[in-house]
């Protein structure tokens, strides 16, 4: 990590050497919480322009030992204990400003002064224990103005920290936080808007109670502040988050409008790891910094909140679909099923197709070499029928919808990942007409019904995969005038009465939805097995229905598929296989 923070600050600083001089902040204070130190400091005149820098040290931060400091963030802005969220002109190019608050730190350190600074730092290994902290200040020449004083911007007494899961800061007008293993049991939901939302100001404004910061894996610098709207029901969970990362400056290069602002969606991926100051970068290293805050927030609640962490499930439209079709193949073993309203499956063509969206706050994808954070090439990594093909083990089971004349996602991508889940044998289900960007509400009841029915699938019990079934219909070639202009891929689909013994594996298959015609015949591939395990190359014997048993065997990557199974009427179809 601190190679990543080094080669930040470099880029910031690069220029003349630092210099000293007048000290233009006063009153540097940290408090530890929950795994996090939130330090915070007056702002005495800091220049426009400037940004700051936050070190930290075993020992007093002067200027004897200042050289050997760890540095923790640069270009973090001024005033930086203002809330932003709670600005419109964050969200909306041209809007008006509001009056500037500050971060409400709650039972932390309350209501903060929108003048002043804030930093949050999540501890780790290497910073765990006593430590000194100190800030800086870079002026618009990229010079760094290094002169520390004790109580004013170097802390006179260290702050002890330790490395903890960290936890939100309550926001809601009223109630407060969970307690702790408040929801034990309870499936979690992880809900994503869609391009355009996550503004908690102005006309745009979604409903939020919680507020956190993230750590150094997770965005542009550490600390940035996001928020949540937390939903605790009977049995479920709703974690609803806010795609919005705030850059500190418009993203005037990027060609849609939105970006025009500060505070910008990142398509639920991450961003280009200079987007403060620019995405036009050679190369293009665009790491996955949403990803990880979406997994963080699933890992809080499992394991403060105490959901049920084989109960985890994924739902969102559009911008939001496209972020769960990536989160369920970049991170199969998290979410036990996934509903995805108009998603984005691939992006392929630089510069065309949807690869533009990613392109907003990434940068140009055509002309330069892209990767994500961790090398490998950014169009790779953001390729669902590519990712669906090389999947190792289970993906969870992803119900969809699409719309053939959807001009905000292109209908070219979405036949090759049809193609590629049914050959990868994974569980997929999705249903299309001719229809635009809000084709989902046309649907037919059974298929709106998906969004609840995926919580019948869990991380610890098994499921079949349905591929080849003869009731499928044509998605075409890619072309929204080729195939059939409305259709679906296992629509009807299910199973009940599942047997996972470690000598027995036995399921019945049923068929049903308004006007469908029988016979069905499929192939049926069991997945996510729990005791029914045998090794590959060795024989089963499978029986479908009334007929004779046959045999199958094991293949390479240990799956097995019982081709063929017909299903005749509401009974359904029971298979059992056993080890011959």
């Amino acid at each position: 990590m601190m190679t990543g923070l080094i080669t930040l600050a470099s880029v910031l600083n690069a220029g003349p050497q630092p210099a000293t001089g007048r000290v233009p902040f006063a009153d540097l204070a940290g408090v530890y919480r929950c795994g996090q130190v939130f330090l915070t400091w007056r702002e005495d005149a800091l220049p426009a322009g400037a940004t700051v820098n936050v070190y930290t040290h075993d020992r007093p931060i002067t200027a004897a030992t200042f050289a050997s400091a760890r540095l923790l963030a640069a270009g973090v802005e001024r005033h930086s204990a203002r809330d932003w969220w709670r600005d419109p002109a964050s969200f909306e190019p041209g809007a008006e400003s509001a009056p500037p608050v500050g971060w409400d730190l709650g039972d932390v350190l309350g209501e903060l002064d929108p003048a002043g600074g804030l930093f949050v730092h999540t501890v780790t290994a290497e910073t765990a224990g006593p430590r000194y902290y100190a800030v800086t200040w870079t002026d618009r020449t990229g010079m760094e103005h290094t002169t520390v004083t004790a109580g004013a911007n170097a802390a006179k007494t260290p702050v002890t920290g330790k490395v903890a899961l960290f936890s939100p800061i309550w926001q809601g007008p009223t109630g407060a936080l969970p307690e702790r293993n408040a929801c034990r049991g309870r499936r979690l939901v992880l809900s994503l808007h869609g391009r355009g939302g996550g503004a908690t100001a102005g006309k745009r404004k979604n409903k939020v109670n919680c507020l956190w910061f993230a750590d150094a894996t997770q965005g542009w610098r550490e600390g940035l502040p996001f928020k949540f709207n937390l939903s605790v029901g009977r049995d479920t969970v709703v974690l609803s988050p806010m795609d919005r990362v705030w850059v500190g400056r418009p993203v005037t290069e990027s060609w849609d409008r939105r970006d025009h602002c500060p505070a910008i969606n990142t398509w639920w991926y991450g961003y280009n790891e200079r987007i403060h100051q620019t995405t036009l970068t050679r190369p293009v290293i665009a790491p996955n910094y949403t990803e990880k805050c979406l997994l963080a927030l699933v890992r809080w609640c499992r394991e403060y909140l105490g959901c049920d962490p084989n109960s985890v499930y994924i739902k969102g439209g559009s911008m939001g679909g496209s972020g769960t079709v990536a989160m369920v193949l970049h991170h199969p073993r998290v979410f036990a099923a996934a509903f995805a309203a108009v998603p984005v499956y691939s992006c392929t063509r630089p510069g065309k197709g949807s690869a533009r969206r990613l392109e907003c706050a990434c940068g140009p994808l055509g002309d330069r070499p892209a990767f994500n954070g961790a090398g490998v090439p950014l169009l790779e990594y953001m390729n669902g029928a590519r990712n669906m093909l090389n999947a190792q083990g289970d993906v969870p089971p992803l119900f969809a919808t699409n719309g053939r004349r959807d001009g905000s996602i292109p209908w070219e991508n979405n036949p090759p990942f049809y193609a590629a889940a049914n050959r990868a044998r994974q569980a997929f289900a999705v249903y299309w007409n001719n229809g635009h960007h809000g084709m989902t509400s046309e649907a037919p009841a059974d298929v709106r019904a998906w969004g609840s029915a995926m919580y019948r699938y869990r991380l610890d019990r098994s499921y079949p995969v349905f591929t080849n079934c003869s009731d499928n219909r044509n998605y075409g070639n890619g072309d929204p005038a080729d195939g059939d202009l409305v259709g679906w891929i296992n629509r009807g689909l299910a199973w009940r009465d599942l047997e996972d013994t470690p000598d027995r594996y036995a399921i019945t298959v049923t068929a049903a939805y308004p006007d469908l015609r029988r016979p069905v015949v499929v192939d049926v591939t069991p997945r996510r097995r729990q005791h029914f395990r045998p090794a590959p190359g060795q024989r089963l014997r499978v029986r479908v229905g009334q007929g004779r048993a046959k045999g199958i065997v094991v293949d390479d990557s240990g799956l097995f598929t019982v081709p063929g199974v017909r299903i005749v009427n509401d009974a359904g179809t029971r298979i059992v296989i056993s080890p011959e």
